[in-house]
């Protein structure tokens, strides 16, 4: 099985779950966190600052290569 196609398996599920409307910061913190932690193998939850309004902004990095820079 090629990589896309295995992300899309075990993502999609969650995926499929959520409501596509408007979420609270708190909402999308915790499913950030939960995919973070779930598949922590693959995926590693990264904090990029703050916002304006003193809300947490997080950079969901997913990949086999864990011990990289994230390069941005």
């Amino acid at each position: 099985m090629d990589f896309p196609c295995l992300w899309l398996g075990l993502l999609l599920p969650l995926v499929a779950a959520l409501d596509f409307n408007y979420h609270r910061q708190e909402g999308m913190e915790a499913f950030l966190k939960t995919v973070a932690q779930n598949y922590s193998s693959v995926t590693h939850l990264h904090s990029i600052g703050k916002s304006v309004k003193e809300t947490c902004g997080f950079l969901l990095w997913g990949g086999f290569q864990r011990n990289t820079e994230l390069g941005f």
